[in-house]
């Protein structure tokens, strides 16, 4: 029996344990399902997943890619979904309610960069479309002096903001409107609603945008056609006039740019700056005439193709020609002698100094006050103290100080004096006549000295000693710019 017992005690033993067994897997089961910690763990688990999943992109590098991926696409596609190009794993049921936590805002489709001063088509043109520009007429028309085409970018480098100054010194919102209006020309366009809502400023503009490109002959006005809504302007539209028609552009565009290249052929690449310039200025005035009635006298082709023309076109041509040779020039409005005129602003060596052109021709001089004999120098190179003795600026842009007299033409000649000399008046005589200069003129720095030298010269009869062999010496006197000009 003992044996049995023990038997019986095994069989109850594993009934028990069977027992236990069931009962534990019952009370898990409903436990599993009742228990609210349930839901925890398995938020646990998702978390868990998560953070290996992000040390895996730590680790791999896989995160960072991700994102730069998604940056490029943003700006690009900005409505994008977000998880299609992260790449991000779907993490189980609550995927969509994260997606739409992490959403972010998409961007505007229409989107400006002014950081280059370039502008897409629809900035350019505003809502309406342009004719497509001819292959030749319009790349070619304006890199003839470097500046830029349509679509080049005009304020990409220091070259480029010198040569179209004005466009340089303009806020944000007036380099977008200039190149509204720029390209609107460039292209010969029909109509660009512009920017800008202020009829004023779009002239302004304008007229600032034509003294940065004297490539752009072809163009002398513009129209415009206004919104309104009651007294507001709700936009301007812009056309500009043309004195060439688009078919014959190029073809003059290739005749101002022959004419420039033989010009600038003869410029010796050695010369300094000073030599460079005074050689241009030579050349237009020794081939223009001052002409009230020149045609096209208010651009360039007056000057490179008919050798006659006013202010204007002196002094576009002035610009034209040293953009094309890499120096500082840039044109000023005013008026000298009760009247509208233009000269120039350039960097000579470093040193910015006015010319006027214009005032260097003994042609305007005999037109306008009788005194012609030869070219002048009075207005090469000169500061804004002389300059402002008969000149007045009028535009409102700021430029730069001129107040060295270090590129001035009698400065860099020796004919300047500050005080009488006699050894130095001498020595310049000896000099033109070694040089057989039968004509030359002498400034002084002020009325005082002026008055020391006339009087040196002619009162005390010194003249004579300084060219012995001379019967007679006709000289003119002027007063207004301390100059004494000798015929020898």
């Amino acid at each position: 029996m003992k044996g049995l017992n023990l038997m019986n005690s095994a069989k109850i033993k594993f009934i028990k344990r069977i027992s236990l067994l069931f009962l534990t897997l019952f009370l898990s089961l409903c436990l599993t399902a009742c228990s609210p910690d349930a839901v925890a763990e398995r938020i646990a688990g998702r978390i868990i997943r998560e953070i290996i999943a992000r040390d895996y992109d730590l680790i791999y590098g896989t995160e960072s890619i991700a994102e730069e991926a998604y940056e490029d696409t943003e700006k690009k596609q900005p409505q994008k979904d977000r998880s299609s190009e992260t790449g991000e794993d779907d993490t189980g049921d609550d995927t969509d309610e994260e997606e739409d936590d992490d959403e972010e805002p998409s961007e505007p489709e229409d989107t400006e960069d002014l950081g280059g001063m370039t502008l897409n088509d629809d900035e350019k043109k505003g809502d309406t479309d342009s004719p497509d520009q001819p292959e030749d007429e319009g790349a070619d028309a304006v890199s003839d002096n470097g500046t830029a085409v349509a679509e080049q970018d005009l304020g990409e480098d220091e070259e480029e903001n010198e040569k179209a100054y004005y466009f340089s010194v303009l806020d944000n919102d007036k380099k977008k409107l200039y190149l509204e209006i720029y390209n609107a020309i460039v292209n010969m366009d029909e109509k660009v609603t512009l920017s800008s809502k202020e009829p004023e400023e779009v002239d302004r503009i304008f007229n600032i945008c034509l003294m940065d490109h004297p490539e752009i002959f072809y163009c002398d006005g513009y129209s415009t056609n206004v919104l309104n809504s009651g007294e507001d302007i709700l936009s301007i539209g812009f056309t500009g006039r043309y004195n060439t028609e688009k078919k014959d552009r190029k073809e003059k565009e290739d005749r101002i740019k022959s004419a420039a290249d033989d010009i600038l052929k003869k410029v010796p690449e050695d010369d300094s700056e000073y030599e460079k310039v005074k050689y241009i200025y030579d050349w237009i005035i020794d081939n223009t005439e001052y002409n009230l009635e020149a045609p096209d006298n208010q651009n360039i082709t007056s000057v490179f193709l008919n050798h006659s023309s006013v202010c204007q076109g002196y002094t576009m041509a002035t610009k034209y020609l040293l953009d094309r040779l890499g120096i500082f020039c840039t044109v000023v409005y005013g008026s000298a002698s009760d009247e509208s005129h233009s000269w120039n602003l350039v960097k000579i060596d470093g040193t910015y100094c006015y010319v006027d052109t214009t005032w260097g021709d003994s042609s305007y001089r005999d037109i306008n006050n009788g005194q012609a004999n030869r070219k002048s120098y009075n207005y090469f190179g000169c500061n804004s103290e002389i300059l402002l003795r008969t000149h007045t600026i009028a535009e409102k842009e700021k430029l730069p100080e001129c107040t060295s007299l270090d590129e001035y033409y009698y400065v860099k000649e020796a004919k300047y004096f500050t005080k009488v000399d006699n050894s130095r008046l001498k020595a310049v005589f000896d000099h033109e006549l070694e040089i057989n200069e039968k004509v030359f003129t002498i400034r002084a720095s002020d009325e005082e000295v002026y008055n020391g030298l006339y009087e040196s010269l002619f009162t005390n009869q010194e003249i004579f000693n300084l060219v012995p062999e001379a019967d007679k010496v006709t000289y003119i006197e002027d007063k207004t710019e301390y100059t004494l000009t000798f015929n020898l």
